[in-house]
């Protein structure tokens, strides 16, 4: 029998993510299905070990160039892959230095780079002696925040610029934590105690969420393998997606507008609303995506949900006021993510959030013919920018007076009702436990 060993399954990882631009859920699944003999703790030791250095690669880097006379940029992508595990697993995991500094000298050796090992030796040695010493920037700038949490030295300056010091050196601290997995239950086929019950059945962790229905799981696997799921019991779901499609507030028998619906998970809680009785249009304007919504439908059981593919900012005659309810989930910057896809705080300048605003209010301006008189529009992202967000509203409802914000106290839980006075809230990953998400309510008024 082949030996795996998961800290070469995560260098690999890494690499794909790095080097070739893999997005790093996909490479993470492919890669754990590849090597499919490994027990569930080594399958969460080499996701934790790929998210947890992503999460703090900026840090990581900073230590390894102050200590490397081969800085980050230079090397192999393969050394630095190993080297940069390998300092995670000394500054951040309970593993022996030894351990750490042993195994990244034996993959730098089994690659071929034998004549390097004593440079990995050397420079994994002088981390693992000096991690008590280390020196980062001055506590109080931008760029302590950057180096210290790993975050763009961009985002956090605009942060800072948003909600202060602070905050936002709190707002970096919850993006790093590994979040739990959220899911929906499904009560078109269950409840929550039943499907509690079986999840604790199967050794997963679960506490209930800040929704109804909503359950948090630690100690997961493959969920996409377990009966449960392959069943229809749940679908995987933030809790602010939830918590959106509440304040959206679906009935019995409506005709509800989906307007970026991929990959499905809100229209699916939509039709639980609704007790699967109406009519629901899902959107997007990926063909692929829209086979994933019909698939995912079919696997929960629910059958009012017509997916198409349509562009959301061109005009649809046939939908002017045609629908009691409208949400609006617009393509964002998805900066409240962090926490959950490490890699985007890698891959992103932000140089696209002067251009996203431009698109979203483009969709939002076709939404706001669709709905009916009386009706309800929501408007989500799952990004934690102004631009993308208040400055959003507040130029929709300069421009359409038909439509009046509504506060959201009714679908809040009791303890954030304060927080939707205005008919908006944005959620933070280190007060809400949820992703950094943004939900604003409107209602169309009389013309």
């Amino acid at each position: 029998m082949i030996q795996i060993n998961p800290r070469e399954v995560a260098a690999e990882a890494l690499v794909q993510i790095m080097a070739e631009g893999a997005y790093n859920n996909t490479a993470l699944r492919r890669l754990l299905r590849q090597n499919g003999a490994m027990t569930r703790q080594e399958r969460a030791f080499v996701t934790e070990m790929v998210n947890g250095t992503l999460r703090n690669l900026y840090f990581i880097d900073y230590i390894l160039n102050q200590y490397s006379k081969t800085k980050t940029e230079k090397m192999k992508p393969w050394l630095l892959a190993v080297m940069r595990t390998a300092v995670y697993q000394i500054m951040f995991l309970e593993i022996p230095d030894s351990a750490a500094c042993n195994e990244g000298v034996k993959l730098t050796k089994e690659r071929g780079y034998g004549k390097l090992s004593g440079f990995v030796n050397g420079v994994l040695r002088t981390v693992a002696r000096e991690k008590e010493k280390m020196i980062l920037p001055k506590e109080g700038t931008a760029e302590y925040l950057h180096i210290r949490y790993s975050h763009p030295l961009w985002l956090v300056r605009m942060w800072i610029a948003y909600y202060g010091y602070d905050f936002t050196e709190a707002l970096c601290e919850g993006d790093n934590a590994a979040p739990p997995v959220s899911i929906r239950v499904n009560t078109l086929r269950t409840n929550a105690a039943s499907l509690e019950e079986n999840l604790e059945k199967k050794g997963v962790q679960v506490q209930k969420g800040i929704v109804e229905n909503a359950l948090c799981l630690t100690g997961t696997a493959d969920l996409g393998r377990m009966d449960l799921f392959i069943d229809g019991m749940f679908h995987v779901q933030d809790v602010s997606s939830q918590l959106a499609v509440k304040i959206l507030a679906p009935q019995k028998g409506e005709r509800i507008l989906d307007m970026c619906a991929a990959p499905g998970g809100k229209s699916f809680l939509i039709a639980e609303y609704m007790e699967n009785q109406g009519e629901i249009v899902s959107r997007d304007i990926h063909t692929h995506k829209i086979e994933l919504i019909a698939e995912g439908a079919e696997r929960l059981g629910i059958s009012i949900i017509q997916a198409e593919m349509q562009d959301a900012a061109e005009e649809k005659n046939e939908d002017i006021k045609a629908f009691d309810r409208v949400l609006v989930d617009v393509p964002c910057s998805g900066l409240g993510l962090l926490r959950k896809k490490p890699d985007i705080r890698l891959k992103k300048d932000g140089s696209e959030i002067d251009a996203l605003p431009k698109i979203q209010r483009a969709i939002l301006e076709q939404a706001a013919k669709y709905v009916k008189i009386g009706g309800v529009l929501v408007y989500s992202t799952c990004t934690l920018c102004r631009k993308e967000n208040e400055k959003n509203i507040e130029w929709f409802l300069e421009n359409h007076p038909e439509y009046e914000p509504q506060p959201l106290g009714e679908f809040l839980p009791t303890e954030m009702a304060h927080e939707g006075e205005e008919g908006f809230i944005t959620l933070f990953p280190h007060i809400h436990k949820t992703d950094g998400f943004f939900i604003a309510r409107m209602v169309r008024k009389g013309e």
